[in-house]
């Protein structure tokens, strides 16, 4: 039983992830001081402060998409206590979530007007919701045994790239506003060495 579990529970999550965009980045030799055209660039030039936040929203997308991806893996992982190990790993995704939340919306002061702010912010609410489901379905988890619990693990799979996919929404955003020369957040996320990851 326990083997059968585990196989459709990782049939579930491929299935899943196979719906999912992918992120994966093409290899660039671009930096991410010189992302943005020289000639691109006509707006205020970013300060250390907006450019440490730019750097602190990419540090804290992409732990959250480690720890996302951390729990898919324990999806698939097995075991006779995978319950109390998808309910820890989701409290890690939590605070990461939370963290990023938090980020995301500590704009520094002065920089509310600018015109990428209101993408990255709600991609913020995308990610939001979608990890409040991941959590809703690891919590449903608990108790569970024969097939209600492979139904379970599979809900859980499928709500893990449901989030993956929702955090591809802040990442795209972070990408296009590192593209635009007339934003200062903009130049801001291409110059934080922490978005190259996501913005070459």
């Amino acid at each position: 039983m326990r083997k059968s579990i585990v196989l459709v529970a990782a049939a579930a999550l491929l299935a899943g992830c196979a719906g999912s965009t992918s992120t994966t980045a093409t290899t660039s030799t671009t930096t991410p001081s010189t992302s943005v055209p020289s000639g691109a660039i006509t707006g205020t030039a970013p300060t250390a402060e907006q450019t440490a936040w730019a750097g602190q929203v990419c540090t804290a997308t992409t732990t959250l998409k480690k720890n996302i991806e951390g729990l898919a893996s324990a999806v698939t992982s097995g075991g006779s206590n995978i319950s109390a190990a998808l309910a820890a790993q989701m409290a890690t995704v939590s605070a990461s979530a939370t963290a990023l939340t938090a980020t995301i919306t500590a704009v520094p002061a002065g920089s509310e007007s600018d015109p990428e702010v209101a993408a990255v912010k709600a991609s913020g609410g995308q990610f939001k919701a979608s990890i409040t489901a991941l959590e809703s379905s690891v919590t449903a988890l608990g108790g569970k045994s024969g097939m209600s619990k492979v139904s379970a693990l599979a809900t859980v799979g499928s709500a893990a790239s449901s989030s993956l996919s929702a955090l591809g929404a802040t990442t795209q955003a972070v990408a296009t506003a590192a593209k635009d020369g007339k934003s200062t957040l903009g130049q801001a996320f291409a110059a934080a060495p922490s978005c190259s990851s996501l913005t070459s």
